[in-house]
């Protein structure tokens, strides 16, 4: 593309994730006051269904909504393995980002948890770490970052892809520790040439969280204590905050360098550059 097409192209992208926001906001709002009772997972599968449609029909009407072109591609066994890998030495980094926005706002997954698991765990485990990686894989990473690319430098194109599935949080809490998750989805797929690895990735981190945050509800349940107010308390501690800071803080620079060389495995065993 020339430097005009890549100008109207990144409009155009720039339009549909405007959409897309929209759509999110809108149900965000909607949702809850037209149908409070309405299952968690009816939930997820009527804004997932709805936020695919623009990149679904965008790609449409470029001529190629294909498996190929939203990053379906296969992945060695070895690198499936080397996936799970960097999703635990990467975790640090995504880590920090949630105590640095701690020190201004909520933990919003922990603040909510009673609303997330309304309905049956099940139920909610199925919403919230496969309805949501999946989906939203195809549409940060195997829709934006992978058309971005191609109008931007790649290391642009993972970060306003990052921003972009950061906002669709619609909170400060989660928007800054996706955007360092999609940074790190967008470059692993890079390395691997498949979106298989982010998903891979995205479910893992969902399910991980998810069982942390359960396991510390029912040990606190116990012993008669509440998560969210536990959570809340040790948040207005400074020092204890400072202290999580430096300590995570530490922790991902020892993370961001084996998470590289791990990208680097991952790139040298699928035969990328």
């Amino acid at each position: 593309m020339d430097k005009t097409e890549n100008k109207s192209e990144l409009i155009k992208l720039i339009i549909v994730y405007a959409v897309d926001l929209a759509i999110m906001i809108g149900l965000s709002y909607a949702l809850p006051n037209l149908a409070p009772n309405m299952p968690i997972i009816a939930k997820a599968a009527i804004i997932y269904i709805l936020l695919l449609v623009p990149v679904i029909v965008y790609a449409i009407k470029k001529g190629d909504c294909t498996a190929e072109a939203f990053g379906f591609r296969k992945i060695k066994v070895s690198t499936f393995f080397f996936t799970i890998l960097l999703s635990i030495v990467s975790a640090p980094m995504y880590m920090f980002a949630n105590v640095l926005s701690q020190l201004v706002v909520p933990n919003v997954l922990i603040q909510n948890m009673d609303n997330l698991m309304g309905d049956s765990m099940g139920a909610s485990f199925i919403a919230m770490a496969v309805f949501a990686p999946i989906a939203e894989e195809i549409i940060c990473r195997g829709f934006f970052t992978n058309r971005l690319k191609k109008t931007v430098p790649f290391s642009a194109a993972a970060v306003i892809s990052a921003v972009m599935f950061g906002l669709l949080h619609l909170n400060i809490n989660q928007f800054c520790y996706t955007l360092v998750l999609g940074i790190i989805f967008a470059y692993v797929n890079k390395a691997s040439g498949s979106i298989f690895t982010s998903i891979i990735m995205h479910f893992l981190v969902n399910a991980s969280n998810i069982g942390i945050v359960l396991l510390a509800q029912k040990t606190l349940q116990n012993m008669g204590m509440d998560l969210a107010e536990t959570a809340e308390t040790s948040r207005q501690n400074a020092g204890a905050m400072i202290f999580a800071v430096v300590f995570y803080g530490i922790l991902a620079v020892i993370s961001f360098f084996l998470s590289r060389k791990v990208i680097r495995a991952i790139t040298k065993r699928e035969g990328n550059e």
